[in-house]
């Protein structure tokens, strides 16, 4: 394992466990980039309590056979998530409200309490998609790249909808803009989830 993937190791757990020694290994990690602002980006991510970590981790740490992970195509992914993610966080400070557009408050943090849904367990199984119609709700005008992200059309190469963020501590994952996501999304119910994902809803509750 090279001292780059150890880093990205220690902030997993460092995540989970809402660590006070988090800040200084994100800083590390930010100063490894040659472009200083993109490891500023990294840095300020890797500190957010709802950036999709463990997703990155699982889906864009690039093996490189016995030496490890393939750093620079590792490296060059976190800082297009990252870009991403800001990009989004801000648009929906500015265009939204962000304590009332999903169920978490995302001026809050990690670990703060999630009101129960009707059956839909958290575990952002149906959200690992490399695109989707971007449908807004009638009364909702997206910011214009949000239907190009939506899309799968983003500069990252998409193994799950930028939209989706994380409570590392619970380990949950949550639409960020849930209340107004694309109707497509907002057609997806119970019996969908048994049929594509069996086990994972909540048990007591009806398909229908």
């Amino acid at each position: 394992m090279n001292p780059f993937e150890r880093l990205l190791s220690r902030v997993v757990s460092f995540r989970q466990e809402c660590h006070r020694d988090l800040p200084g290994t994100a800083r590390e990690i930010g100063a490894l980039f040659l472009d200083d602002h993109v490891g500023q980006r990294v840095s300020q991510v890797l500190q957010d309590p709802f950036f999709p970590f463990t997703l990155f981790c699982r889906y864009h740490l690039w093996p490189l056979g016995e030496a490890g992970i393939d750093v620079s195509r590792t490296a060059r992914d976190l800082g297009l998530l990252a870009g991403m993610f800001l990009k989004i966080r801000a648009d929906i400070d500015r265009n939204f409200d962000p304590a009332r557009v999903t169920c978490v408050d995302l001026r809050g943090d990690a670990l703060q309490e999630v009101p129960p849904d009707e059956w839909c367990s958290l575990c952002g199984e149906c959200c690992h998609l490399t695109g989707t119609v971007p449908d807004p709700p009638k009364s909702v005008r997206y910011p214009g790249y949000w239907y190009r992200y939506i899309a799968g059309d983003g500069p990252l190469l998409q193994k799950f909808c930028p939209f989706l963020f994380e409570l590392p501590p619970q380990k949950l994952f949550f639409c960020a803009i849930h209340e107004i996501k694309p109707l497509t999304c907002r057609a997806y119910g119970r019996s969908n989830c048994d049929q594509r994902h069996p086990g994972m809803a909540l048990e007591g509750h009806s398909a229908i």
